[in-house]
């Protein structure tokens, strides 16, 4: 026969508990603790009795206890509350106080039971988490980035608060792809759309587009997904870039300007080489005209002379119409324009409305242009304003030069299968080592006179079209100037760096 099973005592199960247990009064003053309670808190059962356990409760923290436990006794229902207990050490810590009501048969309650469950480690937590989120709340907001997560399969979406912002919708309303959508500004829907076809695909996206806010505002924004589950889950953030842009297109109207002003100031420079080409078709035209005049004079009329003189004056005009229009591209005010470009014919444009300059300064001008230069694409004019400004600036190199030769090289050349390369080489005065550096900063020059505005201008001209501009001196007397510009497209929205 088995010894009969023992079976343990209620307080000793009460007092063992891993928690904060108690009991209370109909009225909610406390009637019992185990000893885990009274051990914590460091008071007697008689200590601790009907509300001699409250004084164990943080000060501040008292009132809303107290506050809360007559709620739940006024309810009659089970409760909670959090508030912090010290302990037998001094120190104070956080608890969940649960109540549940103890009934009678009929209904009656004739006491309550509780426990306080330790959460400092959670309270911890949840402080950390909560810091890091108002971190990365005040981040969001300076840097003008919100966040999302989106399931495009069930078309649930979670935004941050910046995100709702910077789309101007009212906070912890519901998003949908279709109520975002409705927003894309009406030009940018489709490429809108496409990036949403490639995410769903399955391909982490970076999208750059405008919306139309409520209030009527464009706002540009960038936008990243990362793909995150075998479903079309995606997080991702999107930046509100409109005040950089709206910088960017100021800084490329300044540019513009500024490119205008230095072809102007090429221009009273150029001055004497443009009368000179334009005033040889004009006195083509006189010549050809009064001996046409002479031969239809004649009895009977050289009508054969004549015709050919006539044709003569045609192609007379039609040079000096050339130059005329080169003349108004060159020192026009115009948008960068993207076109195929030989840059060699561009080259001797530029050497024909310098040619007077370069004779009257003794240059001895050497082109050796490529056969087989490959066509760049990119602004002609711009280009040609890069080469004028190194044609000018080696010529003036050399007016004091009169121990050696006047000699200027540009040539022209295939660099790798990938891009052209332009050399400017003078036998001038050379570079000082020390200005190198500062050879292309703006309004920096080494001229008596000088604006300090055509090599920074150039660099700028030469990196819009995804090329360098550099210079070194020569092995012998002068420098050298070189760009490289790619076969490839420059850049369209006029952004430059270095």
């Amino acid at each position: 026969m088995s010894p009969a099973r023992r079976v343990p005592d209620v307080k000793l199960i009460i007092d063992t508990i891993p928690a904060l247990a108690w009991s209370a009064r109909p009225d909610g003053s406390a009637q019992f603790f185990n000893q885990h309670y009274l051990d914590f808190v460091g008071l007697s059962a008689e200590q601790a009795d009907g509300w001699g356990w409250t004084v164990a409760v943080h000060p501040d923290d008292l009132p809303g206890l107290a506050a809360t436990w007559q709620r739940i006794l006024a309810s009659e229902a089970p409760g909670e509350a959090e508030a912090r207990l010290r302990g037998h050490d001094g120190e104070y810590r956080w608890f969940l106080f649960r109540a549940n009501p103890i009934r009678e048969e009929n209904g009656n309650i004739f006491g309550w039971c509780g426990i306080n469950t330790d959460i400092e480690e959670r309270r911890r937590a949840e402080s950390e988490l909560r810091r890091a989120y108002d971190h990365l709340t005040e981040a969001q907001r300076l840097s003008h980035t919100g966040s999302f997560t989106a399931d495009f399969e069930r078309d649930e979406h979670t935004w941050s608060d910046e995100l709702y912002r910077i789309c101007e919708f009212e906070p912890g309303s519901t998003i949908t792809i279709h109520s975002f959508g409705e927003i894309v500004h009406p030009e940018d829907v489709q490429l809108y759309q496409s990036g949403i076809e490639q995410a769903i695909a399955g391909a982490d996206h970076e999208i750059a587009f405008r919306i139309v806010t409520s209030s009527g505002v464009v706002k540009h924004l960038h936008g990243f997904a990362h793909r995150v589950a075998d479903r079309p889950v995606f997080v991702g953030a999107v930046q509100d870039v409109t005040e950089s842009r709206l910088t960017e297109e100021a800084l490329n109207r300044a540019r513009s300007e500024l490119e205008h002003m230095a072809r102007v100031t090429t221009l009273g420079v150029l001055t004497a080489s443009i009368a000179h080409e334009v005033n040889q078709p004009l006195a083509g035209i006189i010549t050809n005209a009064t001996t046409s005049l002479r031969m239809l004079d004649r009895d009977p009329p050289n009508l054969a002379g004549a015709r050919e003189t006539a044709r003569r004056m045609i192609r007379d005009g039609n040079r000096a119409a050339d130059v005329i229009g080169r003349l108004q591209a060159l020192f026009g005010k115009r948008e960068f324009t993207l076109e195929s470009v030989d840059l060699n014919d561009a080259i001797r444009e530029v050497i024909s409305l310098t040619a007077t300059e370069l004779r009257r300064n003794r240059v001895i001008l050497q082109p050796t242009l490529a056969g087989d230069l490959p066509r760049v694409t990119g602004d002609r004019v711009q280009l040609q304003q890069v080469m004028l400004n190194l044609l000018r600036n080696a010529s003036e190199a050399m007016v004091g030069v009169d121990d050696r030769p006047r000699t200027l090289l540009i040539r022209t050349e295939r660099e790798a299968a990938s891009s052209v390369r332009v050399t400017v080489r003078d036998s001038g005065n050379g570079l000082d080592p020390q200005s190198l550096g500062k050879l292309f900063d703006a309004f920096y020059t080494t001229k008596i006179g000088g604006m300090g505005i055509g090599l920074s201008v150039s660099r700028s001209i030469v990196v819009r079209h995804n090329g360098r501009l550099w210079a070194e001196p020569n092995d012998g007397p002068g420098a050298t100037f070189v760009f490289s510009i790619p076969l490839g497209q420059a850049k369209t929205d006029g952004t430059s760096g270095r």
